[in-house]
Order: C-alpha cells, then sequence, then structure tokens
C-alpha cells in the first residue's frame, strides 16, 4: 500500500481589504470587488473571499471586505496592474465607499510556533 500525502501550500501573510460603505451600496460594492479580486486570481493570486457586514448581521457599521493569502508582502508595479481595474474598477469603487483600508495579517503556523518554543 502506498501512502499518499496532501500537500498545502502554506502562506505567510493574510491581506483584508476593508470598504466602509452607506448600507444601499453594500452588494454593489460586493460585486465590484469579486471582479477587481477576479482580475488579480487571473494574474495569479490567490482566490479571493468576499464578505459583508451589517447589511444581514450585526455591525456597528455597513461595509465589504475582500480577504486572500499570499507568500510575501509587496506592491504590485502598476504596469502590472489589470487595465479593467485602471480605466474603470477602481475609480468606480472609490466614488461610492466612504473609507478604505487594507490590513496585513501574518499566518500563525505550527512551524513558527515550534521556532519561538511554544509548543
Amino acid at each position: 500500500m502506498v501512502n499518499s500525502f496532501k500537500i498545502s501550500e502554506v502562506y505567510m501573510f493574510l491581506v483584508r481589504r476593508i470598504c466602509k460603505v452607506e448600507r444601499k451600496d453594500i452588494w454593489k460594492v460586493a460585486s465590484m470587488l469579486h471582479q477587481i479580486c477576479n482580475e488579480y486570481e487571473e494574474q495569479g493570486r490567490t482566490e479571493a473571499t468576499i464578505y459583508v457586514m451589517g447589511f444581514s448581521t450585526p455591525s456597528e457599521t455597513f461595509g465589504v471586505c475582500a480577504e486572500w493569502k499570499q507568500e510575501s508582502l509587496k506592491a504590485i508595479s502598476f504596469p502590472k496592474v489589470p487595465d479593467k481595474i485602471k480605466s474603470s474598477l477602481s475609480a468606480e469603487l472609490m466614488d461610492i465607499v466612504d473609507s478604505y483600508e487594507i490590513e496585513f495579517h501574518e499566518v500563525v503556523t505550527k512551524e513558527k510556533l515550534v521556532d519561538r518554543g511554544l509548543i
């Protein structure tokens, strides 16, 4: 019998885009973030999860988030930004969001905990 192992890639960072919006714009912004993330995924970025807050769930604010994992943190050079984002999606998105922020989080792995003598 041959042992089979599932090898999964470990990503080191989680990136989250947060768009605070008016309630009426939540689903439009979700659609736009979905399109933007799809454009980057076609260039090789990992699949993003898009979610809304405050529309059908308890929240102090209304917003839409997109998050994905990646191996390293580095800025994308402007020439590599997909044309559809440069030509329309980015400007349309910024016209309807009240505020926009991006968060960067380091993913905790078993190996990192072992390296620090924590397990």
